[in-house]
């Protein structure tokens, strides 16, 4: 678990010697095998951590060697202690568990671990400078491949989860009508891939039934005996452990749907839960959070971020929210550098948050919170975040997002209107949900939806209700008395878009064929 405290710096002991009348706490113990490779080198240690506390845990296997190792030296010259070895010495782990290990510690002290030791796999200028040494292709990596040093090692000495392909499906609850469409809905996440598929959509025209699905989705893992909620499955039924955790955002002020309390919901399932929204529950009563409230909610977020480990990569994540100006110009990521207890910092975060606007503040707590609770294999429902930003507001946190996930291995399914949100996903990432009558269609998109244009999208997801409404009506209505393009485009004093016209030319054409 991530230490809530700030890492001291560490001290490295060699075992033996005098290192028994040394006080175990805040250390770390480096006790060298006898293992050799090759009859050449033997660098392998094991290494033991002690905390502030004095607990003792077990970090795994270490490999140490040293720039121009002699022929005959088959040990680095290690100082006996020492708080970081100099550029002349560098490690690497033995094994994913070790990287493991220090993450489960905090993000802080992996980094801090890491760099005192060299570590090759996080120091990629450290690794080119090793790479070609005597002692690295004999001992270091001679079970190691290049391939993993680059690769999975590196993502997680640089604190990002081996990324792990998510396959599963949400079989819809017992009554759903449905109108030749799918009785599931089918979602994978494949690591490493272009563009990413860590994020899936469910797009719909407003009243189509997503605030629903996404209410059923989360009371299926809160309910896991009940099924009227509809389930989660792989290749069976999902046990409780599937999803790490699951997390539910929305700042909908007028859905009717009251939120499940995170702190008091109870022995309800093993799942954890967190809800980050404008809703609580106070007194048996939901309200909406007031503006003090959820400056105070950010302060408190944003600081536990700041001291658990987690400043870089909520660094990270506001520098991406950082290509909208107004984002950039507050100088949030500012706030990662102040020093001072937490009523200081408190005044001083919420003095920047107010200043905000109403988008740009539901989106900074949202990442802010995200950071905080997202773990690997999190699940994250995402109702409608279009409500309060604008479109480029919009593709950033999206960005920022899958970001996030893609470091922390999780998936996030957002429901929407908006086919900017579709711009940035694949159409294997997407499912539009209609309804005819009582019954609803789930389907897949015709047209690949990354980066495509918003107008094809629009026409794809919503079809005769985009020409039935707004401009379009009122070009109807002048192809009807015009005798030609010229005059229709006369009784818009030429006042026309580029698309307008073609659509424009279109209408005239169909008109003259059926008359």
């Amino acid at each position: 678990m991530e230490e809530d405290e700030t890492i001291n710096e560490l001290t490295f002991y060699l075992s033996g010697n005098n290192f028994n009348e040394v006080e175990k706490k805040n250390i770390i113990v480096l006790t060298r095998s006898s293992w050799d490779d090759m009859f050449s080198f033997s660098t392998l240690y094991s290494v033991i951590y002690y905390n502030s506390d004095g607990e003792r845990t077990r970090l795994g296997a270490v490999k140490i060697g040293q720039v121009n190792m002699k022929s005959d030296q088959r040990s680095p010259n290690l100082p006996s202690s020492f708080t970081s070895l100099d550029d002349n010495f560098f490690s690497l782990g033995q094994d994913v568990s070790y990287y493991e290990e220090l993450n489960e510690i905090s993000d802080a002290f992996r980094e801090n671990f890491l760099n005192s030791l060299n570590d090759l796999a996080y120091n990629n200028e450290m690794y080119k400078k090793a790479y070609n040494e005597r002692v690295t292709r004999i001992s270091l990596m001679r079970d190691i491949s290049h391939v993993s040093v680059i690769g999975q090692f590196r993502r997680l000495a640089q604190g990002t989860s081996v990324l792990t392909t998510y396959d599963f499906d949400f079989i819809l609850p017992n009554g759903t009508k449905l109108q030749n469409s799918e009785s599931s809905l089918h979602f994978s996440v494949v690591p490493k891939s272009n563009p990413p598929t860590n994020i899936h959509v469910v797009i719909g025209r407003n009243g189509v039934g997503k605030t629903f699905l996404f209410n059923n989705m989360i009371m299926s893992l809160l309910y896991p005996n009940s099924s009227k909620y509809g389930y989660f499955k792989t290749s069976s039924r999902i046990k409780s452990d599937f999803f790490a955790n699951l997390i539910s955002v929305s700042f909908s002020a007028f859905e009717e749907a009251t939120p499940i309390d995170e702190m008091n919901k109870g022995n309800i399932s093993q799942v954890s839960y967190s809800y980050i929204g404008l809703k609580t529950e106070r007194e048996g009563k939901v309200i909406i959070k007031s503006p003090t409230i959820l400056k105070n909610e950010f302060a408190r977020s944003s600081y536990k971020c700041l001291i658990t480990g987690k400043k870089q990569r909520w660094l990270r994540a506001v520098k991406v929210l950082e290509t909208d100006p107004i984002f950039k110009d507050s100088e949030i990521s500012e706030i990662a550098n102040f020093k001072g207890g937490f009523e200081d910092f408190r005044k001083y975060a919420a003095n920047i948050f107010v200043n905000l606007s109403s988008g740009h503040k539901i989106i900074l707590l949202t990442i802010t919170r995200l950071v905080e609770t997202i773990e690997e294999k999190s699940l994250v429902i995402i109702d409608e975040p279009e409500t309060y930003l604008h479109p480029p507001l919009l593709s950033a946190f999206i960005r920022s997002l899958s970001d996030l996930l893609i470091q922390r291995n999780g998936v996030a399914i957002i429901g929407t209107h908006s086919p900017v949100v579709l711009q940035e996903v694949p159409k294997s990432c997407v499912w539009k949900l209609r309804r005819i009558a009582n019954e609803s269609i789930v389907e897949r998109l015709d047209v690949e939806s990354f980066g495509e244009n918003v107008g094809v999208l629009t026409q794809e997801v919503f079809g005769l209700e985009v020409t039935d409404a707004g401009f379009h009506n009122i070009l109807k209505e002048i192809v009807e008395r015009a005798d030609d393009y010229n005059e229709a485009i006369t009784y818009l004093n030429n006042q026309l878009g580029f698309e307008g016209k073609a659509i424009l030319r279109n209408l005239l054409f169909e008109y003259n064929e059926e008359n």
